[in-house]
């Protein structure tokens, strides 16, 4: 089996489900030594005992990425990281009126500032080593605002400007930096969404979302190109979806 990550340690962030579940896996098949993270550890412990026997490695650090002291602690545990896959976040849908100020900086503190506090250790380290390559998980909510998602958006706005900024400063050092923004993914995410109007919504769209798996062939995909190249921003959606 080809294993064109090997000797590579990548950081895994929400790593219990959806994309980030499929992105570590696919890693470790590719032969990284993959650091996976997320709140639920009995779920990392499954993708552990999933992947078994293969070219890489899989090893779980359960904790939550809003506390500052273990986002450092997680850094110096996974080591000389060379791969940042961020996927860790949260929404909630519903009239932005019907949103609580509560949810409203849930998701700004989770989608913005632990990824941004964890992107930035990391990246320190990436510069001292004088390699490295970032993945920002964002959305195409990152650029266009939808209806019952505009705090959600907004977040991926954000995200967008820090993913465009850490390239801007940190090119010449010799880290990369990939934004992947997704289009609807079938995920347990948005099982969380009770707001009747959105369920509406959502039940009338005619296509299949994108699975998690597709979007982590598409990292890996990323994390394999020539060492002069850098696929700055990837856009995808489902196929029926294309505008």
């Amino acid at each position: 089996m080809s294993a064109p990550l090997a000797g590579r340690i990548a950081l895994v962030t929400g790593a219990t489900s959806g994309i980030g579940r499929a992105t570590a896996i696919t890693l470790a098949r590719a032969g990284a030594q993959v650091v996976a993270t997320g709140r639920r550890a009995g779920e990392l412990e499954q993708i552990v005992a999933e992947v078994g026997t293969c070219s890489g490695s899989i090893r779980a650090i359960a904790g939550d990425l809003d506390d500052p002291a273990f986002t450092t602690e997680l850094v110096n545990e996974a080591g000389a990281i060379d791969i940042l896959s961020n996927n860790a976040g949260t929404l909630s849908y519903a009239p932005l009126l019907d949103l609580t100020d509560e949810e409203c900086e849930a998701m700004f503190r989770t989608n913005v500032m632990a990824t941004l506090r964890l992107s930035r250790q990391v990246a320190a380290g990436m510069v001292k080593r004088g390699g490295g390559h970032i993945v920002m998980m964002t959305s195409l909510a990152a650029r266009e605002v939808y209806r019952f998602g505009v705090i959600y958006a907004a977040t991926k706005h954000a995200l967008t400007a820090i993913a465009s900024g850490m390239r801007i400063e940190l090119q010449g050092q010799g880290v990369r930096v990939t934004e992947i923004r997704t289009g609807m993914v079938a995920t347990h995410m948005r099982d969380r969404i009770s707001h009747p109007e959105v369920l509406a919504n959502v039940g009338a769209r005619k296509y299949d979302p994108l699975t998690a798996q597709e979007v982590a062939d598409v990292v890996l995909m990323t994390l394999t190109t020539p060492e002069n190249t850098c696929l700055d921003l990837i856009e995808m959606r489902p196929r029926k979806a294309a505008t």
